[in-house]
């Protein structure tokens, strides 16, 4: 079987699917279970925004090597600091913060997806530089145009709805640390309080 760039396509709206359905698991226990995410949390779901920035470039206006390099400074900026999270929790003294989900929290659960993806993007590099040197001149019609369209509408509404939830819960301000039991903007409603 010949290695197209529709197969490529395929790939990466099946990982757009996958951070789409993290950050959408994040959105669960953030809104049913009301953990609300702390500075690390939020900065954890920077790190998928970018991961999934370069994906949505590769299924929006083809694939090109700078957008899974962008995926993989995403990744690796997300797993150091799922990384600095988990060693902020490693003393015997901390509490785990969040739930667990099979036996593990998750800020061990985004630092091994974080790692599963910069291995993804450097995998897709290799076969985007063996399926640029190996497919026909014509362009191959792209697969599945519904899944694909339905996959970077769904994260596009999940990045937006991470920034206006980060602004509810903190206004102007910097993250806080944790322990926010509340959305600072609809308990306060003043954004310019000091």
């Amino acid at each position: 079987m010949k290695l197209e760039p529709r197969h490529l396509e395929g790939l990466d709206t099946a990982a757009l699917l996958g951070i789409a359905i993290t950050l959408l698991a994040a959105f669960y226990f953030q809104l049913a279970m009301g953990e609300l995410p702390c500075a690390f949390c939020n900065l954890i779901r920077v790190g998928f925004m970018i991961l999934g920035s370069g994906l949505l470039l590769n299924l929006r206006f083809g694939t090109q090597a700078w957008n899974y390099l962008l995926s993989a400074f995403g990744a690796l900026i997300g797993s150091l600091i799922s990384l600095l999270f988990m060693f902020a929790k490693a003393p015997a003294y901390t509490v785990p913060t969040g739930s667990a989900i099979l036996g593990l929290h998750m800020y061990t659960w985004t630092y091994m997806i974080f790692t599963a993806s910069i291995v993804y993007c450097v995998l897709m590099l290799c076969l985007h530089a063996q399926a640029r040197t190996t497919s026909a001149a014509e362009p191959s019609p792209r697969p599945h145009p519904a899944i694909r369209s339905f996959a970077i509408v769904l994260f596009i509404t999940l990045v937006g709805a991470n920034l206006v939830s980060a602004f509810l819960q903190n206004g102007f301000h910097s993250f806080k640390a944790g322990g926010q039991k509340h959305y600072e903007m609809l308990y306060d409603g003043d954004v310019m309080k000091p």
